[in-house]
């Protein structure tokens, strides 16, 4: 018997004077007819009464153009502090270790990943994604809300989304969550500098990490980049506006992937 609400919201709720930006599985008519996919939001116009989807691109420059203040996804309750999140991690881990080895679950090979994961990690994982699609979605976890004996539950999993944002949640993102939930003492400073910022919020830098948890030489935001070492600290002269820095005997051997998220990050 579960202990404890596993529920998801992924995506904050917004509001304007004429518009609501809401999940795609919101329970109002206009999104329910909209049809929003799983990566989409719902816009609600209610002046003109209609919606339509958008992806979290389209999400940012609709926001942007038309004023639409923003909310944290649960800043109005429940906001969780760093201490409780951690306590969350260390909760959650704990909770599927004990029901991986009490329901004698078999494991089997993930989809394509890079980060390595627990065994029940994984497990808990593949329990989910119901359509073995190598995501979850906010469909997929919404089965499992259960009450609110647990507060800080959907904050910690919200913030697990911070690989690609994009309201779901993949393997690496999930694997990488939970990979010192039980040992904070050693998390690595790009990984807590992540896991320390809500994802969702507008504008928020996230730092790019290797695959141990430490900063990787090139960072952007904001249309500037700049160079770090590996805890973080900014090379001197090394920052320069809407191009990737030059990091010398530091810098990464970039892939296609690699290029493209720090172009997205101008």
């Amino acid at each position: 018997m579960m202990w404890f609400v596993l529920k998801l919201l992924l995506i904050s709720q917004i509001v304007s004077a004429n518009f609501l930006i809401l999940p795609n599985d919101a329970e109002d008519i206009l999104c329910e007819r909209a049809a929003c996919s799983d990566s989409q939001m719902c816009v609600v116009d209610k002046v003109k009464g209609k919606a339509e989807c958008v992806d979290q691109k389209q999400l940012e420059t609709y926001v942007k153009k038309n004023g639409v203040p923003t909310k944290t996804h649960n800043a109005d309750k429940n906001q969780c502090t760093r201490s409780e999140l951690h306590q969350m991690g260390g909760r959650l881990l704990k909770w599927f270790a004990d029901v991986h080895h009490e329901t004698a679950g078999t494991d089997r090979v993930l989809k394509s990943h890079t980060i390595q994961c627990r065994q029940e990690v994984a497990w808990m994982f593949q329990q989910w994604d119901g359509n073995n699609n190598g995501h979850l979605s906010k469909r997929e976890l919404k089965p499992l809300e259960r009450g609110d004996s647990e507060k800080c539950v959907e904050q910690f999993i919200d913030m697990c989304d911070d690989i690609i944002v994009d309201g779901k949640i993949s393997i690496d993102e999930w694997c990488d969550c939970f990979s010192f939930a039980d040992n904070l003492r050693h998390e690595p400073p790009c990984h807590k500098a992540k896991h320390d910022i809500d994802p969702h919020l507008l504008g928020a830098f996230l730092p790019r990490c290797d695959l141990e948890g430490f900063y990787q030489p090139e960072q952007c935001h904001s249309g500037q980049c700049w160079c770090v070492d590996k805890y973080g600290r900014e090379f001197d002269q090394s920052r320069v506006d809407k191009q990737l820095p030059d990091c010398g005997q530091y810098a990464s051997d970039l892939s296609e992937e690699d290029l493209q998220d720090l172009h997205a990050r101008f």
